[in-house]
């Protein structure tokens, strides 16, 4: 028997059950709050993401002239990034970046970060002869050190934010739309 609960001895809650009004407020109190999160990792972490990676994308390699800093960081949950300041010249000015890629914070989607801190590192010890950083053409201080595309990265993004946003909006506009079923008298 498939349904509700699997098991016998419990039934289905009944439609009285599922439309009191506790959970209309429930409802309408958490559908907002995951639609929010939703639009938030939609618009400040995808979209921030996919913008910095085609302000990025076809940017002329500039030499790296001195790494200041660098340092592979990582946390507790087994997250890491690359933290770096490096020097480069661009226009006859020498600027200092601190970018390592165009993705910014934290992640463990492979060995991305234990690659980018390796390469930059060699480059500090002076056992790899170049370094390379893409700089913004219209904001020459602006500059990343890696401008790849991880797929990964913009997917597990993408889909974060969808489920958020959808189940919130499912949340608010089912609970609006039965509005009347969880207010009716018996």
């Amino acid at each position: 028997m498939s349904g509700w609960n699997t098991s016998s001895s419990e039934k289905p809650p009944t439609e009285k059950e599922l439309y009191c009004p506790r959970n209309f407020y429930l409802g309408i109190s958490i559908g907002p709050v995951l639609t929010l999160v939703g639009l938030d990792l939609f618009i400040f972490h995808f979209l921030s993401d996919i913008q910095d990676y085609y302000k990025f994308k076809d940017t002329v390699p500039t030499p790296v002239i001195k790494v200041l800093k660098v340092e592979l960081s990582v946390g507790e949950d087994n997250t890491e990034e690359v933290c770096v300041n490096y020097e480069y010249k661009t226009n006859g000015k020498i600027y200092t970046g601190d970018r390592a890629s165009i993705y910014r914070g934290r992640d463990n989607f492979g060995s991305f970060h234990r690659d980018l801190y390796q390469r930059i590192k060699l480059f500090q010890e002076n056992k790899s002869d170049e370094l390379v950083c893409y700089v913004n053409p219209q904001n020459p201080a602006e500059s990343v050190i890696d401008n790849s595309s991880r797929p990964s990265r913009f997917l597990a993004e993408l889909v974060f934010s969808l489920i958020a946003l959808g189940w919130g909006l499912n949340m608010c506009i089912g609970t609006l739309l039965n509005k009347k079923r969880y207010f009716k008298s018996d």
